[in-house]
This record gives structure tokens, C-alpha cells and sequence, in this order.
């Protein structure tokens, strides 16, 4: 095998797309692809979204748009991020968001055929309008802007992964407020964690990206939402070694063996997305069995193998997934490290000569 294979199961991301369309309700959701589908594959999450019957799909840049048009021909595609001076004039026949002050006149002069999402900020503090910009721009689309046509009304909620929902909720009467006076058209607000946890938040469509992959917004067990885990990461073991009490393995002699430690290396580390601060925080399966993970360098990791295991060169083993009764979700990945699931996922994509993507359900 190659050092690495990321698998991603695309009958979960189309069962993850099902369940949150009929958690959200309304007019359905998009499915976000931005950052290289979190890392799971743009163009292969997409289809198996939109076959589930996704909206459209969500991007960050023009650039992963203009790529999502060769790869997924025919697809609704939204820029959610500003567009960059100059390249309103590539955006033809895309949804593109208008959420700064002078966006709405650049689209104007050379954007023909976009439909134009315009952005309030209810509280997020980063793109959007304020809510009297919102609406003025709303209705200049609305009463006749040549070329361009006005796609809906959307706002991003900051908070909406948290237990206390007060401020999402706070968001989303913010939103209210605007909508009301709002000309038609579709409004949307709710991001993964808005569909999953906040009612208020649930508009005509919803905006999913994390759930879409089968990965809790709150980094806890994504079965506790309804949603299926769509990566795994799996290696093998290309080496092992017998240390003695006192001797080491990794860089800075990161693990000192108390006593005989038999120790399988994988040939998997930060270069490769496995973050470093995992090392003797999180575990690995092989055979079903937890072990513990040992110094992570850039080009492989250490297994601290426990006594009564067998596990011989050319074992596999999983990172993220399951292996039998046992799972490593990237949500306890993230906790021990520190971080959120979002950034793992990302991290976690194919890269020439060391990881591959392997598709599965297509």
C-alpha cells in the first residue's frame, strides 16, 4: 500500500446530507465543500451531495468554484467569501455573497448573470452588513440591478455549536428583524450546528459542512446527531523494534522505555496532517485493540505496543475510524490536541506520493 489512505465513505455523506435536510426542513440545505470538502474530496463529496439532493454546494473562493464547474458540471455553486477585486467578472451565473460595503457596486460593473446573497451581520463580527446596508442593497437588487439578480438573505451564527444557545438565539431574532423588512427571497442562517441544535435558526435553507462529513460540531459521538463519520485513516505498520529499559524512541528521546516496550512504527506524521501534539494522547486500533500513540515526527509515529498484542510488519492500522468494536473519532483527536475537528479534517487530505484517497459508495 501506499504510506497512507484516506477512505471516504460517500453513502454516509449522502445519508448525513438526508438526515439534516429533514432535521432542517424548509426548502432543503447546501452542502459546503469549501478547504477541499474539509478534506474528504470537493468534487466527490459534491456529487454524492447533490444526489442526495442538496441545494447546491458552498465554497470559500472563486478559485474552488471555477474548479467545482469542471468537476461537477451543471452544479448550484455559492462564494461565500468576498470575491477579490477583479474577479466579479469571472462570476457569471454563480451565487456570490455581497457582506462588504463596496461589493455590491464591483458586482454591479462586472458581474453579469450572478445571483446575489446579501450578508447581514447579526453578530459574528466578521463579513456582513450592518442590518439599514443590508437592507438598502436588498432592495436595490430587488427593484432592478442590470445583470444581476438578487439570491437571498443570509447572516453566519457564532455560537451555535454551544450548549448555551442564548446568543445564537439572539442572532437569529437579529435575523428576524431584517428578514421581515427583507424583499422575497430565500433566506438562510443555520449552519451545521444551527440545523442540529438551533430551532430559531432553521430558515428556507440550512448551510451544512461539518455534519455533512459525519463530524459533531460539538466534537462529541456524531451518533448522538444522527450522523455517520465519512473518514478513516488508515496505515500499517512497516516496522517494529524492541526497546529496552532505558532506551528511547523519537526526537529529543520523547519516549524512555520504564521497562522491555515493544514499539510498531507507521509511516504517518505531521506532514501528513497527524498533528504532533497527539503523542501519547491519543490512540490507534490495530487488531481491533487500542494502543497507545508514541512520538510523532514528520514522516512516521511510533506505537507504544502493549505486551499481550501481537502485531507483526504489514499490520494495518486505523488513525480515524473503526476497527471493530472500537473507534478513534477525530472529535477526541481534537480534544486531546487541543483543538477542533474542523482543522484534523482538513489537515487529513491527500497529498502526491504519501497519502491517497480511496472513495467508497460512489
Amino acid at each position: 500500500m501506499t504510506r497512507a489512505v484516506v477512505a471516504i465513505d460517500l453513502g454516509a455523506v449522502r445519508a448525513n446530507l438526508r438526515a439534516l435536510a429533514a432535521r432542517h426542513g424548509g426548502d432543503g440545505v447546501w452542502a459546503v465543500v469549501k478547504a477541499d470538502g474539509y478534506g474528504h474530496g470537493a468534487a466527490a463529496v459534491g456529487r454524492a451531495a447533490l444526489a442526495a439532493g442538496a441545494v447546491g454546494l458552498g465554497v470559500a473562493t472563486l478559485a474552488e468554484a471555477e474548479a467545482l464547474r469542471q468537476d461537477v458540471p451543471g452544479a448550484r455553486l455559492m462564494v461565500l467569501s468576498p470575491l477579490a477585486p477583479g474577479e466579479e467578472a469571472r462570476a457569471a451565473g454563480l451565487d456570490v455573497v455581497a457582506s462588504t460595503p463596496d461589493a455590491l457596486e464591483r458586482l454591479r460593473a462586472a458581474a453579469p448573470g450572478a445571483r446575489v446573497h446579501v450578508k447581514v451581520d447579526t453578530g459574528m463580527g466578521r463579513w456582513g452588513l450592518a442590518p439599514e446596508a443590508a437592507l438598502a442593497a436588498g432592495r436595490a437588487l430587488a427593484t432592478g440591478v442590470p445583470g444581476l439578480a438578487l439570491g437571498g438573505l443570509m447572516s453566519h451564527l457564532a455560537t451555535a455549536e454551544e450548549r448555551d444557545t442564548t446568543f445564537a438565539e439572539q442572532q437569529a431574532a437579529r435575523f428576524a428583524a431584517v428578514a421581515d423588512a427583507f424583499p422575497p427571497c430565500p433566506r438562510h442562517l443555520a449552519n451545521s450546528a444551527g440545523v442540529l441544535y438551533v430551532d430559531a435558526a432553521r430558515r428556507d435553507w440550512g448551510r451544512c459542512g461539518i455534519a455533512l462529513y459525519g463530524i459533531s460540531p460539538r466534537d462529541e459521538d456524531p451518533a448522538a446527531d444522527g450522523l455517520a463519520p465519512a473518514l478513516t485513516l488508515r496505515s500499517e505498520v512497516r516496522a517494529v523494534r524492541e526497546l529496552a529499559p532505558g532506551e528511547s524512541t523519537g526526537y529529543g528521546r520523547a519516549f524512555v522505555a520504564a521497562a522491555a516496550q515493544r514499539v510498531a512504527l507507521v509511516p504517518v506524521g505531521y506532514a501528513d496532517g497527524y498533528p504532533r501534539g497527539l503523542a501519547l494522547r491519543a490512540d490507534a486500533l490495530v487488531h481491533g485493540r487500542r494502543v497507545r500513540v508514541g512520538p510523532v515526527s514528520m514522516d512516521a509515529l511510533a506505537l507504544l505496543v502493549p505486551p499481550d498484542l501481537d502485531v507483526r510488519v504489514g499490520d494495518a492500522v486505523t488513525l480515524v475510524g473503526r476497527d471493530g468494536g472500537e473507534r478513534v473519532g477525530l472529535e477526541a483527536l481534537a480534544r486531546a490536541v487541543g483543538t477542533i475537528a474542523y482543522e484534523l479534517a482538513c489537515g487529513l487530505r491527500a497529498r502526491a506520493g504519501r497519502t491517497e484517497r480511496e472513495l467508497q459508495g460512489a
